[in-house]
């Protein structure tokens, strides 16, 4: 039987913190495809290649800062939903970032194997969600 597997592209610059998101998602049991790149460069061109179902991304990278990697990913890939990952519990990033989208938020130090799996579900779910709302009411809004 065909198994369809979830692409998700990890963008981290830290090769420890990428390898505990690769552990916790090769411990669970979700089909993810997991690619990783440590610059958004790399990033921005991988989307270009494999659109991904889910970003994990930190704020933080070598070409990058803040916001900023924020702004210039969904930029990008306007439709993609984000999560991201950070090394600071800090809930002025957490809120900004929801502000501007991100479905959730993650302090590396707490990523768990189910908690990653939830958060990844969640994400994708809830875009998939709003498209179709958004499609049901463009379609409702044609027919009247």
């Amino acid at each position: 039987m065909y198994e369809s597997r979830t692409h998700v592209l990890l963008i981290e610059d830290n090769p420890g913190d990428a390898d505990l998101v690769r552990l916790r998602l090769d411990e669970g049991k979700e089909a993810i495809d997991l690619s990783c790149v440590a610059r958004l460069e790399d990033a921005l061109a991988a989307i270009d290649k494999d659109f991904p179902a889910l970003v994990l991304l930190d704020l933080n990278l070598p070409d990058s800062r803040g916001p900023d990697t924020l702004r210039k990913l969904l930029a990008k890939a306007p439709g993609v939903p984000v999560v991201i990952i950070s090394g600071q519990d800090d809930e002025a990033i957490a809120l900004n970032a929801v502000l501007q989208g991100v479905p959730d938020f993650m302090v590396k130090g707490d990523i768990t194997t189910s908690g990653l799996e939830r958060v990844i579900h969640g994400a994708i779910e809830r875009r998939a969600l709003l498209r179709s709302t958004a499609l049901l009411s463009y379609t409702a809004g044609n027919h009247s």
